[in-house]
Parts: C-alpha cells; sequence; structure tokens
C-alpha cells in the first residue's frame, strides 16, 4: 500500500510541475495578419483562433462578395486548423460578425457545408463595419484532435 501512495504522491508532483504555456503557430499559406496579432493561439490542447475575414491566400486581395468571402474565411480557417492538428469537427465555438443581417441566410447555407457531425455553438454579430471593408469575419475556438 506504502508503494501505491507514493507513487499517487510522485504522479501528483510530476503533473504539478509540467508546464504549459501559450504557443502561436506560423500560418506560411495565409496573408500575414493585418494587425499586431496571430492568426491562432493554442494552450495545451486549445485553439483559439482571430476573426478571418475573406483574404485570398495568393493575392492578399478581399474576395468580393458574401459567398466567396464566406467560402474564402473556411479556406482560410481549413489551414489554420491543419496547422495545429485540428479540423472543423474540433471547433468547438464560432462567432461570425457581419456587416448585413440579410446576409445572414446566405452564410447559414455555406456554413452548414462546413460541419459533418455536429455543428458548434456559435454567436451572430450585426456590426457597422469589419477590417478592409469585409462584410463578414469569423473567429472559432477548437481543440485539437486525439
Amino acid at each position: 500500500m506504502s508503494k501505491f501512495i507514493f507513487f499517487l504522491f510522485s504522479l501528483i508532483l510530476l503533473s504539478c510541475n509540467i508546464k504549459k504555456e501559450i504557443v502561436t503557430v506560423s500560418h506560411p499559406n495565409l496573408p500575414k495578419p493585418i494587425g499586431p496579432y496571430s492568426h491562432s493561439a493554442n494552450y495545451g490542447n486549445l485553439i483559439f483562433v482571430s476573426g478571418q475575414i475573406g483574404l485570398d491566400q495568393k493575392t492578399n486581395s478581399l474576395k468580393p462578395g458574401i459567398e466567396e468571402q464566406t467560402v474564402q474565411i473556411f479556406e482560410n480557417l481549413r489551414v489554420i486548423l491543419e496547422d495545429n492538428h485540428s479540423d472543423f469537427e474540433h471547433i468547438t465555438k464560432t462567432t461570425i460578425f457581419i456587416t448585413d443581417m440579410k446576409h445572414f441566410e446566405i452564410v447559414n447555407k455555406i456554413y452548414s457545408k462546413y460541419f459533418q457531425k455536429r455543428f458548434p455553438a456559435r454567436s451572430t454579430i450585426e456590426v457597422a463595419s469589419l477590417p478592409r471593408n469585409a462584410i463578414i469575419e469569423i473567429e472559432c475556438t477548437a481543440v485539437k484532435k486525439d
């Protein structure tokens, strides 16, 4: 019994010494952030993805229209998630910022194509404006794949 208690105590001490830190991930296949922030940061298994607008990965220009921007955002999110060892099925929460709530149904239709098994928790907020005059921005929180 004393060996078991010693083992358990040692395990507890060892787990207290494991230091988790915040890590930012480089995403060379995406346009550089347009401000002083990282596309993503993770802490342990959690991945925090900054708001993405519909910037084309190759031209660094904003796609025209709500459909094109929404699809481009999801393609950018795919890159970020893959670089963080995750995917759409491991997103736990999204926040969508749109400049016109009339686009809500169009966004929903595109959004639903990226999730197969379940939909993450979500907020959708209408805002007056977004960086580079984008009409939509999406951020998310995910977990790493096991």
